[in-house]
């Protein structure tokens, strides 16, 4: 028998699958050890907090314990009691937890392997804890009701569901044509229209005052300034940004509304098209964050032509 999952349960396990999520972007960064240490802590703090939660589950009376092998034993006592069995992959979990203490408390930094144990760990134990405990994977908890805009939540729905059945491409197609979107809709609210072509306000003289001419070098540039301020506004990391196109590749709209990817890694792992829908979903929900609808950014008084 499993619990009934009740509406704010289901919004504690949403912030359980938020905290993996990060663990998931976090680890995948290029930035170094600082980077992978901040998702080692997320990892360990989304294996805590649906520990936590299960035994407010099981017990409202009881106070969860403070310390995590305390608070093992006691969900493992309440479980038990309840007839649920034991906690699944203990070992594991306690093995995260002890490379975060390691990471925090010695300065004692993971490795790649060390990460990777705990990206499967950490993925492992939450599917089979949520599936003993609420009869739900943690891929059946959806991040997309975080999203807002109908399009793009769409897109990121796609992108789940084609993670869901191992459709690695599609995964990654369908949260870059998401996140895409998002940044198009919210480009001319913060760094004005984009120039479509150089003649007339790209020109430039050859020194002498001789001759003028447009000048291709000075357009890129300028796009690619405001590329760059587009990010930093929105609080993106330009390292992670260009780590997920560095999979993605570059998505691109037709006419007829359809999306076309060009440059996307070849060939697609599972890791590689987890990270771009986790960091696609993150990214997108901190956009929205930060502008409010994506249709009127900041309100539309403030929109910028």
């Amino acid at each position: 028998m499993t619990i009934a999952i009740d509406a704010i349960t289901h919004k504690k396990l949403v912030l359980v699958k938020q905290l993996h999520h990060q663990a998931v972007v976090r680890t995948h960064s290029p930035s170094g050890i600082v980077a992978r240490i901040i998702g080692l802590i997320c990892f360990d703090l989304s294996v805590e907090t649906v520990l936590k939660i299960a035994v407010s589950c099981l017990d409202p009376s009881k106070t969860p314990a403070d310390s995590f092998q305390g608070l093992i034993q006691q969900c493992e006592t309440l479980m038990t009691a309840s007839s649920l069995g034991d906690i699944p992959d203990k070992a594991n979990i306690q093995h995260i937890h002890s490379l975060r203490n390691d990471a925090q408390h010695k300065a004692k930094y993971p490795n790649d392997s060390d990460i990777n144990d705990c990206r499967t760990y950490c993925s492992d134990f939450h599917n089979k804890f949520l599936t003993q405990l609420w009869g739900i994977s943690i891929d059946a908890i959806s991040l997309t009701d975080l999203i807002q805009h109908a399009q793009v939540k769409q897109f990121l729905i796609d992108a789940e569901a084609a993670l869901s059945k191992k459709d690695y491409v599609g995964a990654v197609e369908n949260a870059s044509a998401a996140l895409s979107t998002a940044l198009e809709l919210v480009d001319s609210a913060i760094v004005g229209r984009k120039p479509s072509f150089i003649s007339g306000a790209f020109m430039m003289s050859d020194g002498f005052g001789r001759s003028v001419k447009p000048d291709r070098d000075v357009f890129q540039a300028f796009k690619r300034m405001q590329q760059v301020l587009l990010y930093v506004s929105l609080g993106i990391r330009y390292s992670d940004y260009m780590r997920y196109h560095a999979i993605a590749g570059y998505t691109s709209f037709t006419m007829d509304g359809k999306h076309h990817t060009t440059g996307m890694k070849q060939p697609l792992e599972a890791n590689d098209a987890e990270f771009v829908v986790s960091y696609c979903i993150d990214t997108i929900a901190q956009i929205e964050g930060q502008v409010g609808s994506l249709d009127a950014p900041f309100g539309k008084e403030h929109l910028l032509y």
